[in-house]
This record gives C-alpha cells, structure tokens and sequence, in this order.
C-alpha cells in the first residue's frame, strides 16, 4: 500500500469525493456489477470482502442486490483528504432474498456502514469497509434481538 502523500494521485480532493459519490450511487444503489471496472484502478485491491479483488466486491454488489432489491446507501458524511475518501453510509432496503444463509424474512434493515477509498489518478485503487454486522443480522433475525432491561425482583 502507498502512503497518502504519494505521487500517483493527480486527483483533488474534491473531485475524489465526487467519483465516490458516484459510484455508490452507480454501483451500490443500483447494484449494477457491470460499472465497477470504470472506477477502479487495473491493479485495485479490495480489503473487505473475499477474494480480496474486484471479484469480491462485484460478489457483494451483487449478494446485496440480491437479498435487499430495494436497498440504497445514502451518504451521511464524506471527508476526502490527499488521496483518501471517507464516508459513513446509511444502509436501509428489505431483506426479500437470502443473505448468505438466511432465507428472506421481509424485514426491513437501517444499518450504518463506514468506507474508506484509496484514489490514484482518479479512479479507486483500494478499499476497506465496515459495516454493523450485528445489527443486519439481528434485524434479519439471524441472531436474537439484545436482551432487555434485567428484572429487578
């Protein structure tokens, strides 16, 4: 990985968080695989799914166009600075396909999720997230809701 004061990164700031903005709404929102590779960089690694490449988040793309049709991340915030691009996302949609192994419950799901993008000329050369996994799985109920306040006798 390069460190953020390298070269290669000929993009401002600004204009990073633009391409950004786009492609979540291109390819996350739409969940349109076939528009990922006119954003990423030839040699563009991924850091949160498996395979770690633009096969493993074509699959999430994918996987999460799937199981929530309905699902759209908006942005809540955005800091671009030097060659990196942050964002928090809220991720709401239906749980009307399977995720993973959980078959569709109609449930719907408002969950958060942080991004953080690498640039290099314009387009994404790396990427890592984190989503609040516990919540989407509690509200697709693969796990139990939280307890509840414990009862005082």
């Amino acid at each position: 990985m390069q460190n953020s004061a390298s070269a290669g990164s000929a993009s401002s700031p600004e204009k990073n968080a633009e391409i950004i903005r786009d492609f979540i709404i291109k390819v996350w929102n739409a969940g349109d695989t076939t528009a990922v590779d006119r954003y990423l960089t030839p040699d563009y690694v991924e850091h949160a799914y498996d395979p770690k490449s633009v096969a493993g988040l074509k699959a999430m793309v994918a996987l999460l166009a799937t199981a929530f049709p309905d699902q759209r991340s908006d942005l809540e915030d955005c800091v671009a600075q030097g060659d990196r691009v942050m964002v928090r996302i809220r991720l709401t949609g239906t749980h009307n396909g399977t995720f993973r192994t959980k078959e569709a419950t109609g449930n719907k799901v408002d969950v958060r999720a942080v991004r953080w993008f690498r640039m290099v000329d314009g387009k994404i050369a790396e990427h890592w997230a984190l989503l609040d996994t516990l919540a989407l799985f509690r509200q697709i109920e693969m796990l139990p809701p939280p307890p509840g306040p414990a009862k005082h006798q």
